[in-house]
């Protein structure tokens, strides 16, 4: 019976030590996963932190960095100022106008371009300035009054477009039309043929 109780005892004892280590060895396994977890969860997070930064960062750059605002276009260049003449690049004498054959004009369609000026039987147009707006385009300011009538010549501008020096077109700034041509003294009708023009066509 003694000798039972002996070995009995081992047993328990040696069971006893078994079951309180498995426990010690659970403990110390947990602490090490946990250890290895807390590692790896840290190793983790750090990129996803780093993004974030990364993300703020650039959020903050997209929100302070300024926008450029589109070019503005160059102001228009200025326009050249119209050159002044002295006279108008016409041969002087007689005009007759452009639907007339020379040799049938009469008083309403024959005007007689002066150094100074245009006119007809009526009335007479003073160059006052003439501008050089084109090419063959010109700008003159005209002070036009009719010579039998005593009331002041009224001043207006009208645009002259030149074909060569022997043709041109008038337009008053109302809108009126005139075209001419020049007309040879020696092809007009006998009233004009005898007329002396050469104190006024110098």
């Amino acid at each position: 019976m003694s000798q039972t109780r002996f070995i009995i005892m081992p047993l328990i004892l040696a069971t006893g030590l078994a079951a309180c280590g498995q426990p010690a060895d659970t403990a110390e396994n947990q602490n090490a996963a946990t250890a290895e977890n807390a590692t790896v969860t840290e190793g983790v997070a750090a990129p996803a932190n780093g993004n974030a930064a990364d993300a703020t960062a650039a959020t903050k750059v997209a929100t302070t960095t300024p926008v450029s605002a589109p070019a503005t276009p160059g102001a228009p260049p200025a326009q050249v100022e119209a050159a002044v003449v002295t006279v108008l690049p016409l041969k002087r004498g007689y005009y007759v106008a452009s639907d007339t054959p020379c040799g049938q004009a009469s008083n309403a369609t024959t005007t007689l371009l002066r150094r100074e000026g245009i006119g007809g039987a009526r009335d007479f147009c003073e160059f006052k300035k003439i501008e050089q707006s084109g090419p063959n385009t010109f700008r003159v300011t005209e002070a036009c009054g009719d010579l039998q009538d005593n009331v002041p010549p009224e001043t207006s501008v009208t645009t002259y477009t030149l074909k060569g020096d022997t043709a041109f077109t008038s337009k008053s700034a109302s809108g009126w039309e005139h075209s001419a041509r020049y007309c040879a003294q020696s092809s007009m009708p006998p009233d004009w043929r005898a007329n002396d023009i050469s104190d006024v066509t110098r």
